[in-house]
């Protein structure tokens, strides 16, 4: 009867030992885990202007936002004017971010004359004549942009357009024939309605 146990006790001993064996195998010739690094986030360059810290170029993850340019420009002033400006809006490469500053005009000094009241409008020379004829022709009632004739340089000069929106105004009034109503831009992508608001008092549909 011994001789039965210690047999027993033996095949379960052999049993134990070849299953160690086998999983020791398993381990010493498994692939070894290998963590890699994620691939690094393509880059985007954009200009920041305006009320920031330090105003230029900057380089972004090409998943950046307005917010991570101000940043990256050293954070707002003092004096910056966010009513016209959606910090959330997602960055393209070249984009152009301008932050304005409280009391400063929302267009550009170099467009004054394009907004200039009707009827007080400097005197035109011969060669500036046909130049400005075009620019007056985009322009409506007041000095307002004619959205449905302005060139990407006049409606870059919105608030918070730049020219890769500038671009997709004039391809979306290609595509529909012209602007019903000043709301049509928040179909375009990139235009939020808050700068609908802000563009809303400067610009006209035209006739």
């Amino acid at each position: 009867m011994s001789r039965i146990v210690a047999a027993l006790l033996a095949a379960v001993a052999a049993v134990v030992l070849v299953g160690a064996l086998f999983r020791l195998y398993d381990d010493r010739s498994a692939p070894p885990i290998v963590i890699e690094n994620p691939p690094e986030t393509a880059e985007i360059v954009v200009v920041v202007e305006g009320a920031v810290a330090t105003p230029g170029l900057v380089r972004l993850p090409s998943s950046a936002r307005w917010q991570d340019a101000v940043d990256a420009a050293g954070g707002l002033t003092a004096d910056a004017d966010l009513a016209a400006v959606n910090l959330a809006r997602r960055l393209h490469d070249e984009d152009r971010i301008l932050i304005p500053t409280r009391g400063e005009p929302t267009v550009a000094p170099e467009n004054t004359a394009v907004r200039r009241p009707s009827g007080t409008q400097a005197p035109r020379t011969a060669a500036q004549g046909d130049e400005t004829a075009t620019s007056e022709s985009a322009t409506g009632a007041g000095g307002k942009i004619d959205l449905n004739s302005a060139d990407a340089a006049q409606l870059d000069e919105l608030p918070g357009i730049g020219p890769v929106l500038a671009q997709r105004m004039l391809d979306e009034r290609a595509k529909r024939g012209r602007f019903e109503a000043v709301e049509d831009l928040a179909a375009i992508p990139g235009i939020s309605r808050k700068m609908v608001d802000a563009i809303r008092p400067l610009v006209t549909l035209g006739p």
